[in-house]
């Protein structure tokens, strides 16, 4: 466990020296791959989990696990959907909106 740390606290002290603009495109990276590789599973375990099965296509009744889920929401991406964007960019969203306030306040 504390080879975990050590690695985390490093990683943490690399980012903080970086220049803002590799700062900030680490962020933007990091909250990408968030928003398109981790954010759709949590969507698929929590909806698993209190909502039953994934139903891909209500017509037929086709069901699909985490990846079925996972391809659809890229395929909405690339189809330019409002709604996917949103949860996709929604993390660097609340970062941004975090740092607007921060600096409103003056902290």
């Amino acid at each position: 466990m504390p080879a975990v740390s050590h690695f985390i606290s490093s990683a943490y002290r690399r980012y903080r020296k970086q220049s803002g603009f590799a700062r900030e495109i680490t962020t933007l990276l990091l909250a990408a791959g968030f928003g398109l590789v981790v954010l759709p599973l949590l969507i698929w375990t929590g909806g698993h989990l209190v909502l039953g099965e994934y139903i891909r296509d209500p017509l037929t009744g086709q069901t699909g696990g985490p990846l079925a889920l996972w391809m659809d929401y890229l395929t909405a991406l690339a189809q330019g959907s409002p709604g996917y964007w949103l949860a996709a960019g929604g993390l660097y969203g609340l970062y941004l909106v975090l740092r607007l306030i921060r600096r409103l306040l003056g902290v």
